[in-house]
C-alpha cells in the first residue's frame, strides 16, 4: 500500500472528482457488507494517493483505514445487533440518548455514517450536488429501518450519475458563500485548467486503474 495522505490533501476542483470519491466509497463498503463485514465508522479520514497534481491529471485510489471497530458476521446467525461504538462520528440517531443502551444492527448505521459524510463533507457546502441529495436524505433517516441498504444506495448512486454530462463534471467545485468577485476570479483560472484537461483528452471522472 502507498503512503497514505487525507482524502482532501490536496483540495477536490470538480465535480467529477467528487463523484469518483464517492463512487469508491460505496464500492468498498458494498464489497464489505456482501462479505457481511460491517465498518462500524466512517469520517473524513479517507485516504488517497494525490501529490502535487490534481485528481483530474492523477486519478485517485481511496482506502477505508481503521478496521479497529469493525466485525465480520455469520449470515447463518441472523441479522446482527450490536451495542453502540461511537467512531468518529457521533451523530447516529439511534445512539442518542437512552439507544447507547439498546443494540442494533450496525449495517444501516454504516449507511448513515457514509451519507452523513457526504452530506457534512459535500452538500452543505457545494450547491451543485442536488443531484444526490434525495439519495442522502434517505441514507440519514432517523429510523434505521428506513434506510436503503448499500446495493440499492449502489444503484440509485449510479442511476443518479450516469444522467451527468461532461461540462457538469468538469465543473468547478463552487462554495455556497463565495462573492461575485471570488467566484469570477476562480471560475477564469478553472476555465484554463479545464481546457488544458480536455486537450490532453483527460476524462471528466477520473477512474483510477483497477
Amino acid at each position: 500500500m502507498p503512503l497514505l495522505r487525507s482524502c482532501n490533501d490536496p483540495e477536490f476542483e470538480t465535480i467529477g472528482e467528487v463523484v469518483d470519491f464517492i463512487r469508491q466509497l460505496i464500492t468498498g463498503l458494498k464489497f464489505m457488507h456482501a462479505h457481511h463485514v460491517a465498518h462500524r465508522t466512517e469520517r473524513r479520514d479517507y485516504k488517497g494517493t494525490a501529490k502535487f497534481y490534481s485528481r483530474t491529471e492523477r486519478p485517485t485510489k481511496y482506502y477505508y483505514v481503521d478496521f479497529g471497530l469493525s466485525r465480520k458476521y455469520d449470515p447463518a446467525d441472523g441479522p446482527p445487533l450490536e451495542l453502540p461504538i461511537l467512531g468518529g462520528d457521533k451523530t447516529v440517531p439511534e445512539f442518542q440518548g437512552e439507544g447507547y443502551n439498546i443494540a442494533v444492527d450496525p449495517f444501516p448505521t454504516d449507511i448513515y455514517y457514509l451519507g452523513n459524510l457526504i452530506r457534512m463533507a459535500f452538500l452543505q457546502y457545494y450547491p451543485d450536488f442536488h443531484f444526490l441529495h434525495a439519495l442522502v436524505a434517505d441514507m440519514v433517516q432517523s429510523d434505521p429501518q428506513k434506510r436503503p441498504p448499500i446495493e440499492e444506495v449502489a444503484s440509485r448512486f449510479t442511476e443518479a450519475t450516469s444522467k451527468l454530462s461532461s461540462r457538469s463534471l468538469r465543473g468547478r467545485l463552487r462554495q455556497r458563500n463565495e462573492s461575485a468577485i471570488v467566484r469570477l476570479f476562480l471560475g477564469i483560472g478553472h476555465m484554463f485548467r479545464t481546457a488544458k484537461y480536455v486537450v490532453k483528452r483527460l476524462p471528466p471522472m477520473p477512474i483510477p486503474p483497477a
